[in-house]
């Protein structure tokens, strides 16, 4: 390629990514009109990691093609970047602003993780991330890390948060103390059994001087069909972990307070999470990577 063409391919980097960012948002646009809110629970597993599968095949076939295909090459310019960001960035900005969630809010953009532009403009960002982290990867130097690190960080959380949240299980369970507990509730409302079971064995409540609940917390003792135990004390912001599950303080009987017959808990599980966690320790090590390899040299006498 001549210098002349490229910095013509440089020149319009800006004003393409915008335009893409804009057809990305218009096809969105079509799948909200034509087949509503992006279903997410439909994307439970095995679902999720054979979409995930596609889109890193698809990212290989970009990267490998980016010779012969003009916008696979031009798609990792820096340029590119900067627009698919900006596009991400904007969406965003209006999710913060708009209140989310809210059945009389402003449609479609009061649930914005429903709706597919902001869905697509993110997945949009993603494989330009992963496209220019392929590029750097191709041609490996230690200076190349910080780079690396950072980047295939940010892909690994977003993607894993994104297509392991219908994973995601929150279930209450409500258990009277001296009693074991198998079956929990869905928010839904619909009875299941994770697989656990809880026995409550005391329940107290500490209080400030106004009265008001300064802490509670249960005592139990956790039995899994696998045959794995735990014991513990659990609080509101301090969970028992078993199997995956995590498990807190969630509620009690306010009228008793300290007599409480019952404790609420709830049980966590996210099996993406753990490779969220990878993600984002990637980042901070870039970061940290990039501070020692910008770290000024001492000099020398």
């Amino acid at each position: 390629m001549t210098t002349e063409n490229l910095n013509k391919e440089r020149h319009w980097s800006i004003e393409k990514g915008f335009a893409a960012g804009g057809l990305v948002f218009a096809l969105g646009l079509g799948l909200q009109i034509a087949c509503g809110p992006v279903p997410w629970q439909d994307f439970a597993w095995p679902a999720n990691i054979i979409i995930l599968a596609i889109l890193l095949s698809l990212i290989a076939l970009m990267f490998m093609l980016r010779k012969r295909v003009y916008a696979f090459r031009w798609m990792m310019h820096g340029e590119a970047a900067v627009a698919s960001i900006t596009w991400a960035l904007g969406l965003t900005m209006i999710m913060g602003l708009v209140p989310q969630l809210r059945s009389d809010g402003v449609p479609w953009l009061s649930q914005m993780l429903s709706f597919w532009p902001f869905v697509l403009v993110w997945t949009w960002m993603l494989i330009i991330d992963a496209l220019a982290c392929l590029n750097h990867i191709s041609r490996f130097k230690l200076r190349e890390i910080p780079f690396i690190l950072n980047h295939l960080g940010v892909f690994i959380a977003i993607a894993c948060a994104t297509l392991g949240n219908p994973d995601m299980q929150q279930l209450q369970m409500t258990v009277y103390e001296k009693h074991s507990e198998w079956q929990a509730i869905t928010a839904e409302g619909k009875v299941v059994e994770p697989g656990l079971a809880i026995q409550l064995h005391d329940f107290s409540v500490e209080y400030y001087p106004d009265g008001s609940p300064k802490r509670f917390a249960s005592d139990i003792s956790v039995h899994s069909k696998n045959g794995s135990q735990a014991q513990g004390t659990v609080e509101v912001n301090k969970a028992l972990k078993v199997e995956g599950w995590k498990i807190y303080q969630y509620g009690y009987d306010s009228s008793m307070g300290d007599n409480s017959p019952y404790s609420v808990f709830l049980m966590v599980k996210d099996p993406w999470l753990p490779y969220v966690y990878i993600g984002i320790f990637m980042m901070l090590a870039g970061a940290l990577c990039l501070m020692l390899f910008m770290a000024p040299k001492p000099i020398e006498k």
